[in-house]
């Protein structure tokens, strides 16, 4: 058996890493794609626990759609990042409600 040339599979491992991770902003990275993903799936997330809770408080899914539509977007907007997107800043949240129920 040949011994392997551990210098030669450093080389070869390196610019794969680099491809592979990549920027958060490159979406064809691996980081790209996962935050791309993450973000899609928050929005669709949040606005059907939006909903859901909204209709638990008595509004129609008519009524809540839009507005808890418009809140997932300016969140958006406004939240830095997954973590923030995990545990959003009362700040924020009434920041994007105040909007949101202004275009009521």
């Amino acid at each position: 058996m040949r011994p392997i040339n551990t210098s030669s599979l450093f080389a070869l491992t390196i610019p794969f890493a680099l491809i592979a991770c990549g920027s958060a902003d490159d979406e064809n990275s691996l980081a790209g794609s996962f935050a791309k993903g993450f973000d899609e799936s928050w929005n669709t997330e949040f606005v059907a626990g939006c909903v859901s809770e909204s209709k638990k408080a008595g509004a129609s899914e008519a009524d809540a759609t839009p507005v808890c539509t418009c809140l997932a977007e300016e969140l958006d907007k406004s939240l830095d990042g997954m973590s923030e997107k995990m545990n959003p800043p009362e700040a924020k949240l009434d920041a994007a409600m105040e909007i949101c129920l202004a275009d009521i």
